[in-house]
């Protein structure tokens, strides 16, 4: 797919732990952990829509299994990075738990992790929405999150759970991750964010339309990047997009 033609939430999407915004603290613990090797068996990250879990999930695949190091700039472009970002590592596995939410399909995945990485150093799960997995999902799970196999190539299996519902999840399991409470993002920070990102689009749009914007997303970069999508996409050509524009468009009276 063309860069330009992508959607600016796909487009934009954090590809390292210094794209990311409003999570400083999260990612800070997160990259000295893994600089110190005391990386987590399980990594749990809750918090509302759009405030980056699994992005925050792919970057530390990448991290994980990046040649060039925890950094993860990749200065030097290396595969795992480029096929992470594209979804299509065979060692990366990500699936989303509200389409597959029974004990067969956990099952599958404790079957498939029998095996070592074919070309990474860490075999990692990645599980969205993961609290719409079953009872008898987590139950089968418990185990290998516990006593996650090792490789002979010295790496291991790591999973990476998200969730916007984390009181769904079994304490059991809970219990077992180092969790992080992803917090939304502050007003003035998205702010300057997606201010950036219209000046990148040569939008023309006010700063009182942006902060409407803000205002609407509730703290979510996601739905902040749609709405900015929409309104770039409602503007014609020479035109800016004021405050009262943008009301007729979002639907605020």
């Amino acid at each position: 797919m063309n860069k330009n033609s992508k959607v600016l939430a796909l487009k934009y999407r954090p590809q390292n732990f210094d794209d990311l915004i409003g999570q400083e603290v999260v990612t800070q613990t997160i990259v000295n952990s893994i600089k110190a090797n005391k990386i987590p068996n399980a990594y749990l990250f809750t918090g509302i829509r759009g405030v980056g879990k699994t992005t925050i999930a792919r970057i530390i695949a990448k991290a994980l299994n990046c040649t060039n190091g925890v950094e993860n700039k990749c200065k030097i472009k290396c595969d795992n990075c480029d096929e992470i970002t594209n979804s299509s590592h065979i060692d990366v596995l990500e699936m989303d738990a509200a389409s597959k939410t029974g004990v067969d399909d956990v099952r599958d995945l404790i079957e498939f992790s029998r095996y070592g990485p074919s070309s990474a150093k860490y075999k990692i799960f990645i599980i969205d929405e993961v609290h719409m997995l079953s009872k008898q999902a987590f139950n089968a799970l418990l185990k290998t999150l516990e006593e996650p196999p090792q490789y002979e190539n010295g790496g291991g299996l790591k999973f990476i759970f998200a969730t916007t519902e984390i009181k769904k999840i079994p304490i059991t399991v809970v219990s077992r991750c180092q969790r992080f409470d992803l917090s939304r993002v502050k007003s003035s920070e998205l702010f300057e964010f997606i201010k950036k990102i219209k000046d990148k689009e040569k939008g023309k749009i006010s700063d009182d339309a942006l902060k409407l914007i803000v205002k609407i997303s509730e703290g979510s970069v996601r739905d902040a990047l749609s709405l900015l999508d929409r309104a770039l996409l409602s503007l014609d050509k020479d035109e800016e997009l004021d405050l009262n524009s943008a009301q007729k468009i979002f639907w605020i009276f």
